[in-house]
């Protein structure tokens, strides 16, 4: 008999051009993270404390901070519950 893991892990691209013009409004819609207020200790916090698997997609990371990118980075070596692929 076969058996399944029912795995579910979501899945979210943040475009940098978007991240560029206007981030805390896109952080805030593509997180769902209503108190954001464009600090990146509280979107470290709020990631690492998520309680789902998330995969994130970061596209034109040209157009973004550097801190951004490396917070990122950072974030997808702390956590087990998230992993962080970046176009170059």
């Amino acid at each position: 008999m076969m058996s399944f893991i029912d795995y579910t892990m979501k899945l979210i691209t943040l475009n940098g051009k978007i991240l560029r013009k206007d981030p805390k409004y896109y952080m805030q819609d593509v997180f769902e993270f209503p108190d954001y207020d464009g600090s990146y200790e509280k979107l470290e916090e709020f990631i690492l404390n998520l309680d789902e698997d998330y995969e994130i997609h970061i596209i034109n990371t040209g157009c973004m901070a550097k801190a951004l990118l490396n917070l990122f980075k950072s974030m997808d070596e702390k956590s087990d519950k998230l992993t962080v692929f970046f176009d170059d």
